[in-house]
């Protein structure tokens, strides 16, 4: 995403993520048929933990996501824009009671809010990232969130596969991480439930479909982030902004170490320690799937594929 001083007459589009692990803003104008930022969000909600038993959304959850909705129509009003698109991940796939909250979002925030198909997700994903992809390369695009994740598969602008599983962080942090013990037998059964989770979709990306594979999600940014300050980055190819599996490895010895009472884990902050476990176990799994031993991050995704389709849209109504 350009963040040059954009065009005021340029037109500015926002795209809005109700997500399963955070709900996500960003505003952008478009000059040269590039994005530049003018403003994003990320507010931690756990949506996906806010999930009963009988698979509804609490009612603490629903109140405190649409107080975080009505904040973020405050911020859009604040804007001139072009368009906005809202759109919900995951958790709002499969509560049982989004019937009932998404009428209530909708009227908070003032706009539409789609509930996107897993397919539908991996795909705008993937078109956020096409463009950060090397000229006509087979370009895998990988997106771990809190209550799923997606893949999809591509050439130059055109989308030839995509997949999405119900496998996120927030679920396999309370499913094997949810006692507060993260030991090394924990660790390989959240790993090895991944892989089954992924097993039947690893022909379709194989190494021989792919030239080069992108994580777009702020998981994957965040792990390679912690794998750099923990000094466990070292994987990577030359002058790439990205991980290795090997980094990732080491990363999760470091994750034991510190649950074992041993060396603290580097730049946690405010991160749960069975979170980056979780997310660390999904990508691994994937990596180890796939037969992916190295990927790139970036910070194009969902939301950026958002805007792209918004400005196409309305150079096509201009025409």
């Amino acid at each position: 995403m350009n963040d040059h001083y954009p065009d005021p007459s340029a037109p500015s589009y926002a795209a809005l993520v109700l997500g399963s692990d955070s709900f996500r803003l960003l505003v952008a104008s478009y000059r040269d048929g590039v994005p530049l930022e003018l403003e994003s969000e990320h507010v931690p909600l756990r949506l996906a933990a806010g999930l009963d038993a009988s698979g509804c959304l609490s009612q603490e959850a629903m109140r405190d996501a649409l107080e975080c909705v009505a904040r973020l129509r405050e911020r859009l009003r604040a804007r001139p824009l072009e368009a906005v698109r809202a759109v919900a991940t995951s958790t709002l796939r499969m509560a049982r009671n989004a019937h009932l909250f998404l009428p209530a979002a909708q009227q908070a925030l003032g706009h539409e809010v789609r509930v996107l198909s897993g397919e539908e997700e991996a795909i705008l994903t993937w078109m956020g990232v096409a463009g950060a992809a090397p000229a006509g390369a087979r370009t895998l695009v990988l997106g771990i969130g809190g209550g799923s994740t997606q893949f999809a598969l591509g050439q130059g602008m055109r989308v030839r596969r995509a997949g999405s599983v119900a496998l996120g962080t927030v679920r396999q942090a309370l499913t094997f991480f949810g006692n507060g013990r993260i030991d090394a037998v924990s660790f390989a059964a959240a790993v090895a439930s991944a892989r089954v989770r992924m097993a039947d979709h690893a022909a379709d990306y194989a190494p021989g479909t792919r030239d080069c594979v992108y994580g777009a999600s702020g998981t994957v940014r965040t792990l390679a982030r912690l794998a750099r300050e923990n000094g466990t980055h070292g994987g990577a190819p030359a002058g790439a902004d990205g991980v290795s599996r090997a980094d990732l490895e080491q990363l999760g010895a470091r994750v034991l170490e510190h649950a074992g009472g041993g060396r603290p884990l580097a730049g946690l902050g405010r991160l749960l320690l069975r979170d980056v476990a979780a997310a660390l176990a999904i990508l691994l799994a994937l990596m180890e799937e796939l037969e992916i031993r190295s990927l790139l991050e970036t910070d194009a995704g969902l939301r950026c594929g958002l805007l792209h389709e918004l400005h196409r849209q309305r150079q096509v109504q201009a025409a």
